[in-house]
């Protein structure tokens, strides 16, 4: 009964920084956020390792909290300095807008009771980080916030990964870890080469390839 009372709590913790990161728009803000974000899932992570005697399941904590909760938005934040990346507006969704409406969504899947039938309730939280993820990822404009969305959305992933009785076998969890952390590295490089072309990264600036 512990278990899944602080268990809830962290989910909960994970969902509320979600929230937090819809109605910003500072991108070293929602980095911070991102970041903050990962540790707290590595510290669930760690938790549940040792209260269920799994020790490598401490080891998956400790990597996410050191390569996703410190490394990634650290070399995020290093390039949306180098490219002066500061604030993302968003594309026609004020984000206060956006705040309310992923509120809105995440009370209808809490209030939907043949999901809630469908689902266990320890996966609750982890579906609502995957939309507030989708959410970041549709409504932003800059390349280095959809990085963020996506990371959010690989989060929930996580989320309901340790949220099982059985987690994931060590090599699926760190093989996981390395393809985030490549998957960042080459985002970011990507960033630098839109912001090269087009001198901006609006991903927008993008339909200037049509031909």
């Amino acid at each position: 009964m512990g278990e899944f009372h602080l268990f809830e709590s962290g989910s909960a913790v994970t969902v509320i920084i979600g929230l937090w990161m819809i109605g910003i728009t500072r991108v070293p803000t929602s980095l911070t956020l991102y970041g903050t974000q990962s540790a707290v899932l590595g510290l669930m992570a760690m938790y549940l390792g040792v209260l269920r005697a799994e020790p490598l399941l401490v080891i998956v904590g400790v990597a996410v909290i050191a390569l996703k909760g410190i490394a990634a938005p650290a070399y995020l934040l290093f390039v949306a300095h180098r490219l002066d990346c500061r604030r993302d507006d968003g594309v026609s969704i004020a984000p206060p807008l956006q705040f309310f409406g992923a509120l809105g969504a995440l009370a209808l899947i809490l209030l939907l009771h043949p999901l809630r039938a469908a689902l266990p309730e320890s996966s609750l939280p982890s579906i609502g980080m995957l939309l507030l993820g989708m959410i970041v990822m549709i409504t932003r404009r800059l390349a280095i916030s959809q990085i963020v969305g996506f990371l959010v959305l690989e989060n929930g992933i996580f989320l309901y990964t340790i949220g099982q009785p059985h987690t994931m076998p060590i090599v699926v969890e760190i093989g996981v870890l390395m393809d985030v952390l490549a998957g960042v590295m080459l985002a970011g490089l990507l960033a630098f080469r839109i912001s090269r072309e087009f001198e901006s990264i609006d991903v927008t600036e993008l339909k200037e390839l049509r031909g």
